[in-house]
């Protein structure tokens, strides 16, 4: 069993790569503006002729920034850590760096079953390792705080965002001009936990009554 200390490194450790990730996202963008005519000219052209490498920049950056603030929420219930939870945090992390690579190659190449399954595979498997970090946590009163555990609502919301990707993994390989725009089922996430938990209330009050 972990102690404080090491857990407060493997919360640092994330953080970094997390904060790696997104630097590298900017950076071909940074190496595009020596390529374009002298900086006295507009810069709409560079901006039109590079409008899917940022699109792709500003995806992956909400993308990474959900799932860090989602990381972040589940670690505020993390009370000591273990070998299962450092291998999940682990795991979530190399997803997390894995992300511009396919990133620059949505922005690169034309698209494709195979983009879409890599960036969407992608993100699908870092929400899957989030799960898997929520369900290590949740119950186990080894590395779960004793003060502050994980609620209903976050167990319920890592499993629905894992299904709003696969959905949209789905859509983007079956149905033409979806794309990576399936991704947008994330927006339904919240509205979708809070019927599933209205509805867990209702059951919970029935076997009460």
């Amino acid at each position: 069993m972990g102690t404080p200390r090491g857990l407060e490194r493997l919360i640092f450790f994330t953080d970094a790569v997390t904060a790696i990730a997104i630097t590298l996202l900017i950076l071909p963008l940074v190496s595009i503006v020596p390529t374009h005519p002298a900086p006295t000219e507009s810069v709409w052209p560079l901006l039109v002729d590079h409008a899917s490498q940022l699109g792709s920049f500003v995806l992956s950056f909400l993308v990474i920034a959900r799932f860090w603030l989602a990381h972040h929420a589940i670690f505020e219930h993390v009370g000591r850590y273990n070998r299962q939870l450092t291998f999940w945090s682990l795991a979530w992390a190399f997803t997390i760096v894995v992300l511009p690579l396919p990133t620059a190659i949505t922005a690169a190449y034309a698209t494709s079953p195979l983009t879409i399954a890599l960036y969407i595979g992608t993100v699908l498997l870092s929400s899957l390792t989030l799960a898997a970090i929520t369900f290590t946590v949740r119950g186990n009163q080894l590395i779960e705080s004793q003060t502050n555990p994980i609620s209903r609502e976050t167990y319920v919301n890592s499993i629905t965002s894992v299904v709003c990707i696969a959905v949209a993994l789905l859509l983007g390989l079956t149905v033409p001009h979806v794309t990576y725009f399936g991704l947008l089922l994330l927006l339904l996430a919240s509205p979708v936990n809070r019927f599933v938990l209205r509805r867990l209330a209702r059951r919970d009050a029935a076997r009460t009554a």
